[in-house]
């Protein structure tokens, strides 16, 4: 009897082991797929204008303002969770996939190759979304004015997203952007900050939101 005892306590235990094992496989697995599962199991919000899912693209941008690195090193949970829902190492430079992720978070699946993603010149190489660009002749818009959330190309290789409604970069001197992977020009810990751009220090200026939206079908709007 007492062997009989012993041999359902080892099948009990060998379910038990398996079970925990099964388990602790699931839990390993899901911090590569949380990111990308919750987005898409997700529905993305629906939207009564343009001017409303620009808004709702900078207020996702606007919940990290403030957010900063541990040790300068793109180092902190909340940039791995942005790296890693587009695949990137989760240390990678972030300006351009944290852009590319308060997008893709209300819907708006910005037409970028994976590999490009992380790439800040990707999303200024399209000559149909570009509707500013400065060149030897000097500043020069080429297409509508900009507006809320258009990405802003500053400096060797960084984006930002313009943070107000409207926009002359012929007439204003300056434009409020809001930014990742920058020290807010404040020489303090890199993050997410608010900053003034000097319209001198503007390279190019592209308009994703708006063929986005006027793509959309009658039916979804």
């Amino acid at each position: 009897m007492a062997t009989i005892h012993h041999h359902h306590y080892s099948l009990f235990g060998l379910i038990v082991l398996s079970g925990l094992i099964a388990f602790g496989q699931t839990v390993t697995a899901q911090p590569k797929q949380k990111p990308a599962r919750a987005v898409s199991e997700k529905r993305p919000p629906v939207f009564q204008s343009e001017a409303q899912l620009r808004q709702a693209v900078f207020d996702s941008a606007a919940t990290f303002v403030g957010k900063t690195e541990r040790t300068n090193q793109n180092d902190a949970d909340w940039i791995t969770a942005i790296n890693r829902f587009s695949k990137l190492p989760s240390r990678a430079h972030y300006c351009a996939s944290a852009f590319y992720y308060v997008h893709a978070i209300n819907g708006v699946k910005l037409p970028i190759g994976a590999a490009g993603v992380g790439m800040v010149r990707t999303y200024f190489s399209q000559a149909k979304t570009l509707i500013y660009k400065r060149n030897r002749r000097g500043n020069q818009r080429i297409g509508p004015k900009p507006g809320r959330m258009d990405a802003v190309s500053l400096f060797a290789s960084h984006i930002e997203g313009i943070a107000q409604d409207r926009y002359d970069p012929e007439e204003e001197d300056r434009v409020r952007c809001i930014g990742f992977n920058t020290t807010g020009g404040k020489g303090t810990k890199g993050g997410c900050y608010i900053n003034f751009r000097r319209t001198a220090e503007i390279k190019a200026i592209a308009n994703w939101i708006g063929p986005y939206w006027n793509s959309l079908k009658p039916a979804t709007l």
